[in-house]
């Protein structure tokens, strides 16, 4: 449900010259196996599983699930080795995937319900509250953005998020996130978006909700 990067820094290589390519349905187990690793320690992992006993595999089924539905219904791109992923919905948008709005909330929704159990009405709360701080209108929201601990630091989030950025840039459409992580948030502004909200409610994370406005831009290195 939350946009989050790898904290990952700029760094070089320059995003062309990562090797990247839209995601199929056949990356998705690899890719959410490679995202409950790099989520490991997010918060929000332990909110969303928070007997400590069985949450690697928790996770490992949530991200998996959520890279199905997720480039089944909107758009992924991953580096070469799918060692980082970047998860997208088109908001407003024409879907492109195999699942259409309403039954990718159905899917969604049913199949999280049954896995967060009762902390489906905290994560539902927490997303109504910072789905009222999104851009109206057309835009594609970043869902999720991982990589592989080993591998952070090394350009690869900047890489995959390239692709829409720049198609953002081109259509002239706004991007937006949510994030829980402080250190994220600078990653973000250095890719030209802005924090417009922060949720903070009972029993969740403090979210930081962002959005990079629609005008042309260079995507920094």
């Amino acid at each position: 449900m939350a946009a989050l990067s790898a904290g990952e820094v700029p760094s070089v290589p320059t995003p062309d010259q990562v090797p990247v390519r839209r995601l199929t349905l056949e990356d998705a187990v690899p890719v959410g196996r490679m995202l409950a690793r790099a989520f490991a320690e997010d918060p929000t992992s332990a909110w969303l599983f928070p007997r400590a006993a069985g949450r690697d595999q928790a996770l490992e089924r949530w991200y998996v699930l959520n890279t199905k539905i997720l480039i089944a219904s909107g758009e992924g791109w991953g580096t070469a080795d799918l060692s980082s992923a970047a998860l997208w919905l088109p908001m407003g948008l024409p879907s492109q995937g195999a699942l259409r709005p309403l039954g990718r909330l159905l899917a969604w929704n049913l199949a999280t319900a049954a896995m967060l159990r009762t902390r489906v009405f905290s994560a539902a709360a927490t997303t109504l509250r910072m789905q009222r701080l999104h851009p109206k209108g057309p835009g594609w929201y970043l869902a999720i953005l991982g990589t592989e601990p080993v591998r952070q630091g090394r350009g690869m989030a900047s890489a995959v998020l390239a692709p829409i950025l720049r198609r953002c840039d081109r259509l002239g459409l706004p991007a937006y996130l949510d994030t829980a992580t402080a250190g994220d948030v600078a990653f973000y502004r250095g890719r030209g978006f802005l924090v417009v909200g922060e949720v903070d409610l009972p029993h969740s994370p403090h979210f930081w909700v962002m959005s990079r406005p629609a005008t042309t831009r260079a995507i920094p290195s």
